[in-house]
């Protein structure tokens, strides 16, 4: 074999090693079934749509430019943390347009959205009604009936100052010439209430024990004692099933489920501490399931 030869093969061959050599230590970088790092990165659709659905929401409307472009940065600058998603409900949730919105879901649930002129008009009813001689005798009842719907008609702007909770404008919605026409009777009036704000049924007992209340007998209901439709106003609204059934209204209208036994009885014993509607609100709407956070 010449020189040429035998130094062109001991190239090739050095050269063929190096290309192997080369070859084998990529295919050793390559990592079979490697998973890259998790991206954090929240997609910038989710953060939109819970501005959209917040507002909507709580005050049933979309929110204008300038607040949505101040909700955007605020959940942009710490990537949609909890802490930010609270800051921002707290802002809608101060907006004096929630009392508006949450009296006319009690007004339409609890009152097949009788209107502030119905209510005027019956105010004028009982006023003519008042300065006839003709119905002095009822004149102590009929006043009594006025002044329930004087507090029906200010609730909106009692609510705002802060003179009425949220509680009590229930009580309220429930405590008037319509919501009495509406459930006609002692006993209609009780499955009424248990309906509508306990989101269930009374049972055999509740619904005797209850209608004693409200005819001025005496009842026991919820395990408290009385002997009025006041004191049936009272063990009501401050009783855990009254506090439950708003659990259940708020899960079923935000978040379109009814609570599990465990958040049935966390959020029960949460707004049961100080009766504050607000707080209870916020603490659903600051879930990850709320903010459609998988």
């Amino acid at each position: 074999m010449s020189s040429f030869t035998s130094r062109f093969l001991s190239i090739f061959a050095l050269t063929a090693l190096l290309l192997y050599g080369s070859c084998s230590k990529r295919e050793e970088r390559l990592i079979p079934g490697n998973i890259a790092p998790p991206d954090y990165t929240i997609p910038n659709s989710l953060k939109v749509n819970f501005i959209n659905k917040l507002y909507i929401g709580l005050l049933g409307r979309e929110p204008e430019n300038a607040e949505f472009e101040v909700a955007k940065d605020m959940l942009d600058a710490s990537n949609f943390s909890k802490a930010s998603r609270g800051s921002l409900i707290d802002i809608v949730l101060d907006n004096s347009i929630f009392y508006d919105r949450e009296y006319e879901i009690m007004r339409s649930d609890l009152l097949n959205s009788t209107d502030t002129l119905q209510i005027n008009d019956m105010i004028g009813t009982f006023q003519f009604l008042l300065s006839s001689p003709a119905y002095e005798e009822q004149w102590p009842v009929i006043q009594v009936e006025l002044d329930k719907l004087i507090l029906l008609k200010n609730a909106p702007s009692d609510l705002k100052n802060g003179s009425i909770s949220i509680k009590k404008m229930q009580e309220i919605g429930c405590n008037n010439f319509f919501f009495d026409n509406i459930n006609m009777g002692s006993t209609n009036f009780v499955i009424a209430t248990f309906q509508h704000l306990l989101l269930r049924n009374p049972t055999a007992f509740e619904t005797e024990e209850g209608v004693k209340l409200v005819e001025g007998f005496s009842g026991t209901l919820f395990l408290n004692t009385g002997n009025s439709k006041s004191n049936y106003f009272s063990i009501f609204f401050n009783s855990s099933d009254y506090c439950e059934g708003q659990v259940k209204l708020l899960f079923t209208r935000f978040l379109f489920r009814l609570p599990k036994s465990e958040e049935a009885v966390y959020f029960t014993n949460l707004y049961k501490t100080e009766f504050d509607y607000k707080q209870l609100i916020k603490e659903i709407l600051i879930t990850d399931e709320y903010a459609n956070i998988n």
